[in-house]
C-alpha cells in the first residue's frame, strides 16, 4: 500500500495506516538498537476520519544530528536518505521505483517544524471543524493537482500555518 510517485489520491484507511506505522516503528527501533529517539506518527494518516494520501508520515525527534550518524549505513539499506544542506532535517523515504510508502522526518526535538507537526496532528484529532475544513481543502487540491504532488503539498501550507498560528493547543 503506497502512492504512485508524483500523483495525489486520497483515501481513508486509518486502521491500516496505524498498523503500518507500528510495524515501521518496530523496524526503526531495531535499527536504532533501542536508542531513545522519539518516534511519532504524524500527517493526515495519523488522524482518524481524515482522507489522506496513502503515505505514512513519521517524525523522529533527535537531540542532535550527531545521534544519527552511527545509523546512516543501516538506514541506507532500507530507505532513500536525503539531507538538507543546512542540516535541519534528514528525510528517509521508503519507496520503490513506482510508489512511495513512508516519509520519515528526522528533526531536532526543539525544532519548530518538529513541534508544529505534532501540534497540527493534535489539533486535527481534537477539532472536528478544523478537520473538516482541512479535508475539504485537501479534496479540492487533490482534484486540481492530481498529477503534481509537490504543488498539492505546497498549496496546503497557508492553511496549516494559519491554523498553527491561531490555535492554542
Amino acid at each position: 500500500m503506497g502512492l504512485i510517485n508524483k500523483t495525489v489520491q486520497l483515501e481513508n484507511n486509518y486502521d491500516k495506516w496505524k498498523k503500518m506505522f507500528e510495524e515501521e516503528k518496530n523496524t526503526l527501533n531495531k535499527i536504532f538498537n533501542n536508542e531513545s529517539f522519539i518516534i511519532e506518527h504524524v500527517g493526515s494518516t495519523a488522524v482518524k476520519d481524515l482522507l489522506a494520501k496513502p503515505i505514512v508520515d513519521i517524525v523522529i525527534g533527535l537531540n542532535s544530528f550527531d545521534d544519527i550518524d552511527n545509523y546512516k549505513d543501516k538506514l541506507k539499506k532500507i530507505y532513500t536518505l536525503k539531507e538538507n544542506i543546512d542540516k535541519k532535517e534528514i528525510l528517509l523515504i521508503k519507496e520503490n521505483e513506482k510508489e512511495t510508502f513512508f516519509l520519515i522526518h528526522l528533526l531536532l526535538v526543539n525544532d519548530k517544524r518538529y513541534q508544529d507537526m505534532i501540534k497540527f496532528r493534535n489539533i486535527l484529532n481534537s477539532n472536528k471543524k478544523i478537520l473538516k475544513e482541512y479535508e475539504d481543502l485537501k479534496i479540492k487540491l487533490s482534484r486540481k493537482y492530481a498529477n503534481d504532488r509537490k504543488m498539492y503539498t505546497q498549496s496546503k501550507n497557508n492553511f496549516i500555518t494559519n491554523i498553527l498560528k491561531n490555535t492554542n493547543n
